[in-house]
């Protein structure tokens, strides 16, 4: 049995693009890289699995259960970054991120310093968040993603606003998640190279559909690289709703 197990995810917008029929199965150490443009409907499913918007169809299982059903217990069990970081701007780093700990028992002021120390912070701790640039403040988020030491860690675009440093420091952390045996990493991305030797699972989002969920491993075997794939993967749906609608594409 998969430990995440997401069956049919659907949020249907109207006019505007949702998803539709969404599935994915994660089991430990699994890395998936949710993959595709922006607007493919990446955030509305992540949204999706961890119940911050409600859907119109589907189910989320972890470890058997229904989040629905114990949504907290969920939750505890879950790191997150989703859209932009949201944070108390008067108070400073180290106080946000002690703030946010004080729902886990486990944290720590140890564990506190130890994040910020990972992801180059520990200068710019007693620094208001007010003042922290675009990259420092998605830096902290990734912090307070971590901090509990999360099972399922959910990552949405994480590496907006970083230079390549931060970016292979924060990589060698997912590398390392990787490596252990009770923990699995979801991180959307609409590029493949930050992700390419991280993930071992991929999935194409486009238009709101699940176009592919597979390993990345299968894919290379078969002699192409996961770039060459998603675009074959991309071309064929086009030109199957081109063919579908009777209208042509160029």
């Amino acid at each position: 049995m998969a430990t995440l197990k997401v069956e049919g995810l659907t949020k249907d917008y109207g006019e505007q693009k949702g998803i539709f029929d969404f599935n994915l199965n994660m089991n430990k150490k699994d890395i998936v890289l949710l993959l595709g443009p922006n607007g493919a409907g990446k955030t509305t499913a992540i949204r999706g699995i961890l119940g911050l918007t409600s859907i119109n169809a589907g189910s989320v299982t972890y470890d058997g259960v229904k989040t629905n059903e114990q949504p907290t217990e969920f939750l505890k069990s879950v790191g997150a970054m989703v859209s932009a970081p949201a944070y108390y701007e008067y108070m400073t780093g180290f106080e946000n991120l002690k703030l946010y700990g004080r729902f886990y028992a486990h944290v720590d002021e140890t564990r506190i310093l130890e994040v910020l120390k990972l992801v180059d912070l520990t200068r710019a701790k007693d620094k208001k968040v007010e003042a922290y640039s675009t990259g420092m403040k998605q830096r902290l988020d990734f912090a307070r993603a971590i901090l509990h030491q999360p099972r399922l860690l959910i990552l949405d675009e994480p590496f907006n606003g970083m230079d390549i440093e931060q970016k292979a420091i924060l990589k060698e952390y997912l590398n390392d998640r990787g490596q252990d045996n009770d923990q699995m990493t979801i991180v959307s991305s609409h590029t493949i190279g930050d992700f390419i030797d991280i993930a071992n699972r991929v999935v194409i989002l486009y238009d709101g559909k699940c176009l592919f969920e597979g390993s990345i491993e299968g894919i290379n075997v078969r002699g192409i690289s996961l770039e060459e794939h998603y675009l074959a993967t991309i071309k064929a749906y086009r030109n199957e709703v081109s063919y579908g609608t009777g209208q042509s594409r160029t």
